[in-house]
């Protein structure tokens, strides 16, 4: 007669009793899921990668992150308890919940990292009557919010919001924390949502006298024949108006004819009598050929001459010309017909320019050398030493730090020798000479031990000189 096998498998000894055999199936699925645990144990590296708000917040991410991390150490005994609840309620079902704890726990804590109770707060708000209105503006009883921080100047009793960006009260319209000086909060229109990708086309907001693109008047002359066109273009029967990229508010001018104007491109425009890049005429071009070229939203051609931004050159066919980079397109391209040397821009370069060696010498600057010579745009730089030329770093100073990870746009230097532009600065000191921009005071600087060039002193700048 054969002996009955004392032998537990593995079911049964994990839970510590014999489970019924739906209970071993759901046993074994979560036995399984360990398989996945490494994915979700990356995936939970990222829990980390927003600013931490508040206490709360760093809280129930880390109950987030630990039950992941943890899951293989407690997974054993959560089911041992289930199923010891299951017999000692003689309730089978209830082993059955046992794989939804974890998913519950992790969805527990990450919504409370999405509520309220996680957000961090303005400093002494009224927690009586404080109140959100969007993911920006907030109201209490005695001050308007934009993010944390009081909105300046806004009732909050008669403050409302318009939109996503657009806000108002009884005197002022803002657009986020822009005050949109001259705006009527009475007729004020916020746009709908818009669904252009180019971030700086933003939708228009108007009022009863006026466009508005974000926080940006675009002073219309004529709101009745007021047309947008395109991404970045607005006429009415005065003028045409550009609020794309670098557009320069206010600086609108006047349109040629009002019916047959059509937008060309982000940057260019075109009507019978007129061709317009951004804010400018682009003068001497024939409006009836003139075409940006390919790919290039800054050149153009016409049938006298190409033309780069708002300026004509004296080449009169791109293609014929031998080149130089123009993996990268025109922007950072050299060129020459055998004689002349021509720059990015399409400026004509001095006589003697090496075709062979020419190159920036940073990529988004306008100093360019050879092996002889520097440069400045199309203008030499008096004595300047290629071998040893450089761009002096671009402090940008704010109340709470100092950054050099970018270029300056007017200073530079060859180890002795600083300039300008393309102009020596006599007298200056390479060694000690520091340049930038005060975001505090809105203003450029540059200095060294010996005086202020541009600029004034103030405790900031003061600082980092001395500092050097």
């Amino acid at each position: 007669m054969e002996q009955k096998s004392d032998k537990k498998g593995l079911a049964e000894r994990v839970l510590g009793g014999k489970p019924t055999r739906h209970q071993e199936f759901v046993f074994r699925l979560m036995v399984m899921s360990l398989v996945l645990w490494p994915l979700f144990f990356f995936m939970s590296l990222f829990i980390f990668d927003a600013p931490v708000r508040t206490t709360v917040d760093e809280i129930s991410r880390w109950g987030a992150t630990l039950t992941i991390w943890l899951y293989p150490v407690y997974l054993s005994p959560l089911m041992r308890l289930f199923f010891r609840l299951s017999q000692s309620l003689k309730a089978k079902w209830l082993f059955y919940l046992c794989p939804l704890i974890p998913f519950a726990a992790f969805f527990l804590f990450m919504t409370v990292v999405s509520s309220e109770f996680a957000e961090r707060k303005p400093e002494g708000y009224d927690s009586s009557t404080f109140k959100r209105l969007n993911e920006a503006y907030a109201t209490d009883i005695n001050h308007v919010y934009y993010g944390n921080e009081i909105l300046e100047g806004a009732d909050p009793a008669s403050f409302r919001v318009l939109s996503e960006d657009y806000a108002a009260d009884r005197h002022r319209v803002w657009y986020n924390m822009y005050v949109i000086e001259g705006a009527n909060p009475n007729t004020f229109v916020a746009p709908e949502k818009s669904n252009i990708p180019d971030f700086f086309a933003l939708p228009l907001a108007h009022d009863d006298h006026d466009y508005y693109n974000g926080a940006n008047r675009l002073h219309v002359a004529d709101m009745g024949s007021f047309k947008r066109k395109g991404d970045c273009w607005a006429i009415d029967n005065k003028n045409v108006y550009y609020f794309g990229m670098e557009a320069e508010f206010g600086k609108n001018v006047p349109i040629g004819d009002y019916h047959s104007f059509r937008a060309l491109n982000d940057c260019y425009a075109a009507d019978a009598q007129k061709v317009y890049y951004k804010n400018k005429i682009v003068e001497g071009a024939d409006p009836e050929t003139f075409a940006p070229l390919k790919d290039e939203p800054h050149y153009g051609q016409d049938k006298h001459r190409v033309y780069c931004q708002a300026r004509g050159s004296s080449i009169r066919n791109l293609n014929k010309l031998k080149h130089k980079n123009m993996k990268n397109g025109l922007w950072e391209a050299f060129h020459t017909d055998g004689t002349t040397v021509y720059n990015p821009d399409l400026m004509a370069m001095p006589a003697g320019t090496d075709f062979a060696t020419i190159h920036k010498v940073e990529r988004y600057r306008e100093w360019y050398a050879d092996n002889k010579r520097v440069y400045y745009e199309n203008r030499l730089l008096p004595g300047a030493n290629p071998q040893t030329f450089k761009i002096f770093p671009c402090h940008d100073v704010s109340e709470e730090y100092v950054s050099d990870n970018n270029k300056d746009n007017d200073y530079s230097h060859d180890g002795n020798r600083v300039y300008y532009r393309d102009s020596l600065m006599q007298g200056a000191d390479a060694a000690s000479f520091i340049c930038g921009y005060d975001y505090v005071e809105s203003k450029g600087f540059a200095f060294d031990k010996n005086r202020y060039y541009e600029g004034s002193p103030n405790p900031r700048l003061e600082k980092l000189r001395k500092g050097k």
